[in-house]
């Protein structure tokens, strides 16, 4: 099995643009999201990994919130516009990492995919490997870690899916209705059409539960990607969420199907 190199790459670019597009877009509000968080920083959990995931508050200073933020804008700057290194892409993981969980109030599902997303791409190679490598420790590791982050797409819709079933509004088609009326998401409107809301519910809950089917077929993948667009970007403008859709679909680059039109360093779908 080879390395999808082409979707490496995109991943690599989509995933950093969106870093440096989201931070870029909270600096009017970084007072209150990390220099005077508007609410208490969460413990850190117990053990070594918490060294890495929350640096802030066990061996950072909150204080260098701030520092980190451009620091991790500039890393992604770097890996959308030139190869990725790998020892950055740790970096960029620690700091990000660590800013997500030290803001977690602001944090979404889809921050956590990203942040998971960086810690796999660490392994990514940054530049297109040679034939001859292409068999070896290294080439597993690299293929492992693409896989993984294909993987954790998925299992994220899954996980979502199966979790509006063990409620009870999502299954009772009235779960798109109550959220609108929340004055933090809205919109309003749409708990005054009940017929809308009510296939809306549905809809996202089909959508959930058959995305990580649907996509390991050539034919089915395409439709599916684009639902997901459509999903997205209509839940992310209409309830104000659009860092978190833009974070999943970045991570759609993972599934490109252009190596398998190239007919190059590609992967069975």
């Amino acid at each position: 099995m080879k390395l999808p190199w082409h979707a490496v790459r995109w991943l690599q670019r989509a995933v950093n643009a969106w870093i440096f597009g989201y931070l870029l877009s909270s600096l009017p509000a970084a007072e209150w999201i990390w220099v005077h968080p508007a609410v208490p920083q969460l413990p850190a959990p117990p053990g070594v990994a918490a060294m890495l995931t929350h640096a802030f508050g066990s061996w950072l200073p909150p204080q260098g919130a701030i520092i980190a933020v451009v620091l991790v804008m500039a890393i992604a700057l770097h890996g959308a516009l030139l190869p990725a290194r790998w020892y950055l892409t740790l970096v960029q993981w620690v700091l990000f990492s660590s800013l997500v969980n030290f803001a977690w109030l602001t944090s979404t599902g889809g921050h956590q995919l990203i942040a998971n997303v960086l810690f796999w791409m660490i392994l990514l190679p940054g530049k297109e490997p040679e034939t001859q490598a292409r068999v070896g420790a290294k080439h597993v590791l690299h293929l492992s870690a693409f896989w993984i982050i294909r993987l954790q797409l998925l299992a994220a819709y899954a996980v979502t899916g199966i979790q509006k079933l063990t409620g009870v509004h999502w299954l009772a088609g009235d779960a798109m209705a109550i959220v609108a009326t929340d004055g933090a998401y809205g919109p309003s409107w749409l708990a005054t059409v009940p017929l809308l809301a009510v296939l809306m519910n549905y809809a996202v809950l089909l959508f959930q539960l058959t995305f990580p089917i649907a996509v390991w077929w050539k034919r089915t993948r395409g439709w599916w990607m684009l639902m997901g667009v459509v999903f997205h970007l209509g839940t992310g403008l209409t309830f104000g969420i659009l860092d978190m859709g833009m974070a999943f679909l970045v991570v759609y680059s993972a599934w490109s199907r252009r190596d398998e039109r190239v007919g190059s360093a590609s992967v069975p779908a």
